[in-house]
């Protein structure tokens, strides 16, 4: 429970206000949290835009390329020099492009082939019935959620069984594994004043232990 004589919950909550709705006899409170936001996981990929690639152009380039001008009779020489233009000539017309991306909460990795699968359908799916409009595409789309959210529901529960029998019989490990699968520990953010305390405070740490170091 906060309450405002609490020094600490006075910190962390800020600026409460009691509004009053029309459509219920409760009220809305709002109010300023004093906890930094946790900042997202932020991953790097590069690709290549290959379906807006002009095809026959690539196949003039590779055509005019080194490789029908190559006389050797090396097959490790010719695959080298085969890589080489082959990724020169993707570079013309299909450049290596390097993005940001935010993580998504849900990882794909402890899904089985057959939830992958049932996901990817639901997805194309989805887009015919977008690009169509028609009632037989969007009972097909309807009846693929329901088969991907069955097969996700089972190969998750799986991914955790398979997880706590693993550590079956060690209770110290299987209460890691259960905090790990409950997401009970949060990753600590600091503000940049408090990264300038601890700063200072590891500094004078160190300073003060090799003066003492220096008087033995």
């Amino acid at each position: 429970m906060l309450t405002q004589d609490d020094e600490v919950n006075s910190r962390l909550v800020s600026q409460m206000t009691v509004t009053s709705v029309c459509f219920s006899d409760q009220h809305l409170i709002t109010c300023c949290l004093g906890v930094p936001p946790t900042p997202p996981v932020m991953v790097t990929y590069t690709y290549r835009q290959i379906r807006k690639t002009d095809t026959a152009a690539f196949c003039r380039d590779i055509l005019c390329s080194k490789l029908y001008d190559c006389t050797t009779e090396d097959a490790g020489v010719f695959a080298e020099l085969f890589d080489a233009e082959v990724e020169r000539v993707l570079g013309i017309h299909a450049p290596l492009q390097t993005r940001r991306r935010r993580r998504g909460k849900h990882d794909t990795r402890q899904l089985s082939d057959e939830a992958r699968k049932t996901k990817l359908l639901r997805r194309r799916l989805k887009r015919r019935y977008r690009r169509t409009g028609q009632q037989s595409d969007r009972r097909a789309y309807r009846s693929a959620c329901l088969a991907a959210r069955d097969s996700i529901q089972r190969s998750r529960a799986g991914h955790i069984k398979d997880k706590l029998d693993a550590v079956s019989g060690d209770v110290k490990s299987t209460w890691r594994t259960a905090q790990s699968l409950l997401h009970a520990t949060h990753k600590v953010v600091y503000d940049d004043a408090d990264c300038q305390k601890l700063a200072t405070k590891f500094s004078q740490f160190f300073s003060d232990k090799t003066t003492m170091c220096q008087r033995l």
